[in-house]
């Protein structure tokens, strides 16, 4: 099949492409390298994990529209998947607008060209953050009381109340995937996990915000491209016109003080603390309820922190990571 991926050059997005190649599909793979964080470990991502499977990221931002418009009409993909967004949700006041111009310019770009060229199968990056403090833990997808505590999660609540307006009555079938704390090699330096390892391994210094109580469904990389190729061909299966969300996530939450001690376990090495107070940002406990996606593909992410921690140390001691981890982190 004929893929187009937004976000290429990004964590879930490198790993998807690659993914997508190995198994003989076409990836067309567009990014606009933001400086969000360091430009150079996505350049990094994609000279090691697309590269060598002949897969050519494109310059493209998708809060271009025509630039959007263009790419989909001349390439005719059979399934979009927006993975491109300004993550984080610590961003100051004076840059909200980073926010508004990739989550909800750029995402209504992209899911407009989809359904207007009669794109079969589209699928996008939605995030755990829409669920706020208020909603029953575990999370489910049916959960109403949505009051997303970041100004990103507010805008990925947009995205799914825009979706199925445009994609019914189309030509088109969508899913939003709810992702859980995805972390693992090649990971976001701007995540607590990733930044705790830079600590443990360079002792640099990790900034811990509140108490370290909080809690995270932490997903492992592989679980959730396994997680995804198994939707993509389920999302098959329906008529045009249908919209889901669906959690990405294991549903077995650890604190961020329990995941120093496991870097430092593994890791041989302490974490040098500093502590912060607690970011209003941040929600207390995230824990997917993973029925939902079990139904659909029979399984769901299983990869337990300690083995998905270790294998990340492994990556990080690599020469070439050691030597930039603490160029790379925000």
């Amino acid at each position: 099949m004929k893929y187009l991926v937004t976000g290429a050059a990004g964590f879930i997005g490198s790993h998807l492409c690659q993914r997508l190649a190995t198994e003989g599909n076409e990836v067309i793979a567009i990014d606009n390298f933001s400086d969000y964080y360091d430009i150079n470990l996505k350049k990094l991502r994609v000279e090691k994990l697309l590269t060598p499977l002949e897969v050519k990221v494109l310059s493209v931002d998708i809060s271009d529209k025509n630039a959007i418009d263009e790419l989909i009409v001349n390439s005719k993909p059979e399934v979009v998947i927006n993975l491109a967004a300004q993550a984080g949700v610590r961003l100051p006041t004076d840059q909200i607008h980073k926010y508004v111009n990739s989550n909800l310019v750029g995402f209504s770009n992209v899911l407009q060209s989809t359904v207007s060229n009669k794109v079969p199968y589209f699928l996008y990056a939605s995030s755990s953050s829409v669920y706020g403090d208020q909603a029953v833990i575990p999370y489910t997808e049916g959960e109403k009381n949505l009051h997303p505590n970041s100004f990103y999660g507010a805008t990925k609540l947009a995205n799914e109340l825009l979706t199925p307006t445009l994609v019914k009555n189309s030509a088109t079938v969508a899913r939003g995937l709810r992702f859980f704390s995805v972390y693992g090699p090649w990971g976001r330096p701007d995540m607590a996990y990733f930044r705790m390892i830079a600590s443990a391994i360079n002792d640099s210094r990790f900034e811990l915000f509140g108490d370290g109580t909080v809690e995270r469904d932490f997903t492992y990389i592989d679980d959730v491209i396994r997680s995804i190729i198994f939707l993509i061909d389920e999302l098959k299966k329906h008529k045009f016109g249908f919209t889901d969300l669906v959690n990405l996530g294991g549903g077995n939450p650890t604190s961020i003080n329990t995941l120093i001690e496991i870097i430092e376990k593994v890791s041989s090495k302490r974490v040098n603390l500093s502590k912060e107070i607690a970011n209003s940002a941040d929600v207390k406990k995230t824990m997917s309820n993973d029925k939902y996606l079990k139904l659909l593909i029979g399984r769901s992410p299983y990869t337990n922190i300690m083995e998905g921690i270790t294998k990340t140390i492994s990556w990080a001691n690599e020469n070439r990571i050691k030597t930039n981890l603490n160029q790379w982190i925000i």
